[in-house]
């Protein structure tokens, strides 16, 4: 069955404009691909416990996080690149406020949770392991990285561990106290779940 002269210009000019929508968004997708920054998965997320479908995400040998282009969002500069935890140069970094925070070295006396754990931690490990309330964490600076179980959520926080672990030695008057402050913490936590529980079999 041969085609006629109609359809066969409604197919060209059908194929033409795909190709324009093609060329679009390949444009748009080179666009997007200059406000994100790209770091070796394992230097990023290699400690885990917030990244959702491990096997897929291991495949590809980056991962992509979007940094927040707007705002005063920087999280940190070093001569050596963004090293995080391993870095044996000191650290500037600038906090949201504008505020330096300088002498942030990745050297410091690390406990044993912290030894091969990511550069990155969420608000609420930040809470838990450090103790440190949701307005230190205000001030604290991060980066935005899509949720991974639902990317319809609001955009998950990602804090520097080494800028949070410097707020709450000096909050809590060094290694030490931080520690007896998680230790007192975790205790009142056991004690009003005993409580709790000795309710449950009145």
């Amino acid at each position: 069955m041969a085609l006629t002269e109609e359809q066969l210009k409604r197919m060209e000019e059908n194929r033409k404009r795909a190709l324009e929508i093609k060329r679009k968004k390949e444009q748009e997708n080179l666009q997007k691909e200059k406000n994100v920054a790209t770091w070796d998965s394992t230097s990023v997320f290699d400690a885990g416990g917030f990244v959702g479908k491990l096997a897929e995400k291991m495949e590809s040998q980056s991962k992509r996080i979007r940094l927040d282009a707007g705002s005063n969002d920087m999280i940190g500069h070093n001569k050596s690149g963004f090293e995080g935890e391993n870095a044996k140069s000191k650290t500037s970094f600038v906090n949201r406020g504008g505020e330096l925070i300088d002498g942030v070295s990745g050297d410091d006396s690390l406990e044993d949770f912290e030894q091969d754990a990511s550069p990155y931690i969420s608000q609420t490990e930040a809470q838990r392991m450090y103790c440190l309330p949701l307005g230190t964490l205000a001030i604290c600076s991060y980066i935005e990285k899509d949720n991974p179980r639902k990317s319809g959520w609001s955009k998950m926080k990602l804090y520097l561990r080494s800028e949070v672990r410097q707020r709450a030695r000096k909050r809590f008057g060094g290694m030490d106290g931080l520690i007896k402050e998680r230790e007192k913490r975790k205790q009142n936590r056991f004690e009003k779940d005993m409580k709790e529980m000795k309710d449950v079999f009145r």
